[in-house]
């Protein structure tokens, strides 16, 4: 992802997932996002747009979704999802200040198999709709030569529909995730190493008495600036999730149950402009190769991106 774009994509950090470890087996946070320029915020005043496309597809042996116990879970997610990001001219402690947010449309599905008082039976339910949104109070950049680096606050807000007995689009919690990210970069060779490290927290779902303990995310990505004007970008991305706390309350049926995985893949990037307005577009794909209570499997993003 270029340095126009890096804000968005690190801007949209959690935003739907199916309630489906953490309850579910997903993270709020949408991993994967953050790579390529993840710490560079635009120091240019003016409102970023973003469309990002966010499929993944994966499995697992057990979860917990709306109260209940389910077995060999194959799930997929596709999402839509709409961000704007106000870059201002107020400079504090020397940064750069942006705030802004994002919503998505959803659409979900899995397969799985439930064990009840009538023996084992296969489900497969799907489901769409306006998922939930994140709140971006407060995002600072800085910039020092070659690094740069940026702090932020996310708000995972429950705006989507959640009802019992059913696949949700929307989690049925608050999330609270503060991130630090850094890249640097070289004009003159091109290269790009950056990272961002977001921690996650979470309110109790009410609705199933399930409280998911607090994980650790760190995004990283390390591409090569090349082409007329180093328009183009190509390298590697990957992630890693770390449940650090245990999962618990009366919904937790499967214990503390933490998390666990580690992605890798290619991504590239092109940015140009149309007139003035800066264009981007960037695309990636990473595999899980390792998981333990939570899925295992494969995401691919794409995100076009202008700036006003």
């Amino acid at each position: 992802m270029t340095a126009k774009t890096a804000v968005l994509a690190a801007a949209l950090l959690a935003l739907t997932s199916p309630a489906l470890a953490v309850e579910g087996n997903l993270s709020p946070y949408l991993k994967g996002l953050p790579g390529f320029m993840a710490g560079y915020v635009p120091p240019q005043e003016g409102v970023y747009l973003s469309d990002i496309y966010y499929y993944y597809s994966g499995s697992a042996g057990a979860e917990v979704r709306d109260g209940k116990v389910e077995f060999n879970v194959d799930v997929t997610l596709n999402a839509d999802l709409l961000e704007a990001i106000y870059v201002t001219d107020w400079h504090p402690l020397g940064g750069t200040y942006a705030f802004g947010g994002a919503v998505g449309y959803v659409w979900a599905g899995l397969d799985a198999s439930v064990t009840g008082p009538l023996g084992t039976i296969s489900i497969s339910p799907s489901t769409a709709g306006i998922g939930d949104s994140l709140i971006l109070p407060a995002l600072i950049g800085w910039h020092s030569g070659n690094f740069h680096w940026s702090t932020a606050l996310f708000v995972y807000a429950p705006t989507g529909p959640y009802h019992s007995g059913g696949l949700n689009v929307g989690k049925n919690i608050w999330g609270f995730m503060p991130q630090f990210a850094l890249t640097w970069f070289d004009p003159k060779s091109g290269w790009d190493v950056s990272g961002a490290l977001t921690y996650v927290t979470m309110t109790t779902n009410d609705a199933t008495q399930y409280e998911s303990g607090d994980i650790l995310h760190f995004d990283w990505g390390v591409g090569l600036h090349f082409g007329p004007g180093e328009a183009w970008e190509a390298g590697v991305v990957g992630n890693v999730v770390q449940q650090i706390g245990a999962d618990r309350g009366a919904g937790a049926q499967l214990g503390p149950n933490k998390a666990q995985s580690l992605g890798i893949g290619p991504a590239v990037s092109y940015s140009a402009a149309i007139g003035h307005m800066p264009l981007s577009f960037g695309v990636k794909w990473e595999h899980d190769f390792d998981a333990h209570n939570t899925f295992e499997g494969d995401m691919v993003n794409a995100t076009l991106t202008i700036g006003l």
